[in-house]
């Protein structure tokens, strides 16, 4: 039998990791003993479920946009939080000036891009890009 130290050095992870997989009944044979944990010499550390970044498939990790000012590269390479729904509020106001007042980060002018993109007249059809965000309601 050995304790939860010895199966943590033993499995590469930390003692209250062991801890918890003791307690949630992951380890086979583990039996409480006064304060701490006793875990037979043969049990197995469980799959936890989590997968190493290595055996992920890149392509479906994204970056963030993080100095990115184009929104059409925005939405399509990197992970986007969707506003287009500020264009509805944009034609519903109906504003003479719309004035963007935001701490630097805060994406004023991605912002100002999409309007731009949306609202550009261009030989390139633009509206591929909204397909799917807007929903009037």
């Amino acid at each position: 039998m050995k304790t939860c130290r010895e199966k943590a050095s033993e499995w590469n992870v930390t003692v209250r990791a062991v801890n918890i997989m003791c307690k949630d009944g992951k380890i086979k044979g583990a039996f409480k003993e006064k304060r701490g944990w006793l875990i037979p010499d043969y049990a197995k550390r469980p799959s936890d479920g989590r997968t190493s970044l290595s055996k992920r498939n890149s392509t479906e990790i994204k970056p963030l946009p993080i100095g990115i000012s184009d929104y059409v590269r925005a939405q399509s390479e990197y992970y986007y939080v969707d506003k287009t729904l500020l264009i509805k509020e944009f034609l519903d106001r109906k504003p003479l000036v719309l004035l963007f007042t935001r701490p630097r980060r805060f994406g004023k002018t991605l912002n100002m891009d999409m309007l731009r993109v949306f609202f550009e007249i261009s030989e390139e059809d633009t509206a591929k890009y909204f397909v799917d965000k807007l929903s009037y309601s």
